[in-house]
């Protein structure tokens, strides 16, 4: 009975224990030192509720459609005290211009737009347009999950995951879900860390509003981890 019980606790220690292989990321069957890949980057395009800031600069120094700056805050709350909201129509309102559509369009299209405009009122008007950051949410096996706000052009999800520490022992890397808002959609795709396919998807930079899941590997149900 003895023997019984020892190889049942050593069938389940096995068990539990974490293969280094399932723990290692972008992992490839090219003996080259040297690979690379091509880089797929997918331009964000606007949705309903996103936030933008547009600043118009020009030789007479007068702003035509800037945010008044009679209200002052730091961070996401300046951004959202002064920044233009795309409301349910898929409209921005702006001073002096009026309406303007920029659901569905990139950044590069909207500052395009607002250039025509614009230069009606001063023909040396120069325009700049950004999202209030790039606001990813991290749930599941990270060691830090949360909300957190990336002010640059680019996020990649190696970027996202470095920020919130990292992944825990347990966590899948071959199961990571990317929940992705459009409108009044909400699109689920599925990654996986330790494919060197991740580096060419159109996945391995993040949207602004992005969630992503990690899930736990199975042997996280015996106890393994923080809870040994």
């Amino acid at each position: 009975m003895k023997k019984v019980f020892q190889f049942l606790l050593v069938t389940i220690l096995l068990s539990s224990c974490v293969s280094m292989k399932k723990r290692i990321y972008i992992q490839d069957n090219n003996d080259s030192d040297n690979i690379v890949y091509p880089m797929q980057n997918v331009e964000y395009k606007l949705s309903k509720q996103d936030i933008l800031y547009i600043t118009v600069k020009s030789l007479s120094q007068v702003s035509l459609v800037s945010p008044t700056p009679a209200i002052t805050g730091s961070g996401e709350m300046l951004f959202y005290l002064n920044g233009y909201s795309v409301n349910n129509q898929g409209e921005i309102f702006l001073p002096v211009i009026g309406n303007v559509s920029v659901l569905g369009k990139t950044l590069d299209e909207v500052k395009n737009d607002l250039q025509i405009e614009v230069d009606v009122f001063y023909k040396d008007a120069i325009i700049d347009v950004k999202t209030a950051g790039i606001k990813i949410n991290v749930l599941g096996e990270v060691n830090s999950p949360g909300n957190y706000t990336f002010y640059q052009n680019e996020v990649s999800i190696f970027d996202v995951l470095s920020t919130s520490g990292d992944l825990t022992d347990v966590a899948n890397r071959k199961k990571v879900k990317i929940l992705r808002h459009n409108n009044n959609t909400v699109s689920v795709y599925k990654l996986d860390l330790t494919s060197d396919a991740l580096l060419s998807s159109d996945f391995y930079f993040l949207q602004p509003n992005d969630v992503v899941y990690i899930e736990p590997l199975s042997v996280k149900t015996w106890g393994v981890g923080k809870t040994g």
